[in-house]
């Protein structure tokens, strides 16, 4: 039987063994695009929980960067365990 309900993910890198020691965060980056399938539909009950990412900003920032564009204009991202007491507990 089919799941009832999907969800469109993207992956990232796999997180490091460790995070940064300056903050604390771990950093991804979105997959480059000669690998093989970064993208995929899955069953939204596989999903066991939803992170923060914050974007790894430059020296400079685009001004037209914001919330609703930096999943699109970035590439390289902080997975914040700090965002809420679960993700503290999992990553921290």
């Amino acid at each position: 039987m089919p799941p009832d309900h999907l969800a469109y993910v993207e992956w990232f890198t796999p997180l490091p063994a460790a995070p940064d020691p300056k903050h604390g965060m771990y950093k991804v980056s979105r997959l480059p695009s000669d690998r093989n399938q970064h993208v995929e539909i899955i069953p939204v009950d596989t999903i066991l929980g939803s992170v923060h990412l914050f974007p790894r900003f430059g020296p400079v920032t685009a001004q037209e960067l914001n919330s609703f564009t930096s999943l699109d204009q970035c590439n390289t991202f902080y997975l914040n365990p700090f965002s809420d007491y679960r993700n503290y507990v999992l990553f921290a």
